[in-house]
């Protein structure tokens, strides 16, 4: 799952280099510049803030990247057919659950990535919703370079969120529901153990 985490973590790191899209996406790209913007400060300014005080760090990448993310729709769409058994306190739980275990690894992992470089291609054909998007962009690491693809769409809020993202073929969405999965079969379906077990399995 480390591994998973930390090619999510790569593109979300680099997308601030960010889309050219057309017009009527551009607010999308003004949403991630701005996340990115961000996380490059704290990274610059308070690089040695995580030695220091680990927690206090992680809040600010929190703070700062959480808003581009709808963790409430990655972790029902992670959690699947188990969904609807779910209670509504088991849903919430899930969610922060998954949500706390990607910005704890993405905090730890962040420095890791910062001299990597993404580029980001034209969009292939005309948008066929101003509600969602599919960015497709190729990240070039020091030894070799990885296609990806993220979707976002745009909430209730007119806030564009990241929903899933592809990194080299791999849909992360899928893995992580099939990690999910996993945990589930290992403990006779008892989500209120799975979802214990979530943090401690990244």
């Amino acid at each position: 799952m480390k591994r998973t985490l930390k090619r999510f973590i790569l593109l979300t790191i680099l997308m601030g280099n960010s889309f050219v899209l057309k017009s009527e996406l551009v607010s999308a790209h003004e949403h991630a510049q701005k996340t990115h913007d961000n996380i490059i400060q704290i990274l610059q300014t308070k690089n040695a803030l995580f030695n220091e005080d680990s927690d206090l760090f992680i809040q600010e990448i929190s703070d700062a990247f959480s808003p581009i993310v709808d963790f409430k729709r990655i972790s029902r769409n992670v959690m699947g057919k188990h969904y609807k058994a779910a209670s509504d306190l088991e849903r919430e739980k899930f969610s922060e659950a998954f949500r706390t275990s990607l910005l704890n690894t993405y905090s730890k992992t962040l420095i890791e990535f910062k001299d990597e470089r993404i580029v980001v291609l034209p969009p292939k054909n005309k948008p066929k919703s101003m509600s969602k998007t599919k960015v497709h962009i190729e990240i070039i690491t020091s030894s070799k370079s990885y296609p990806g693809v993220y979707s976002m769409y745009l909430d209730e809020s007119n806030e564009w969120k990241i929903i899933n993202i592809v990194v080299n073929g791999i849909n992360l969405g899928l893995t992580f529901r099939s990690q999910f999965y996993s945990l589930m079969e290992k403990n006779n379906n008892d989500i209120s153990t799975v979802i214990d077990k979530w943090i401690t399995s990244v």
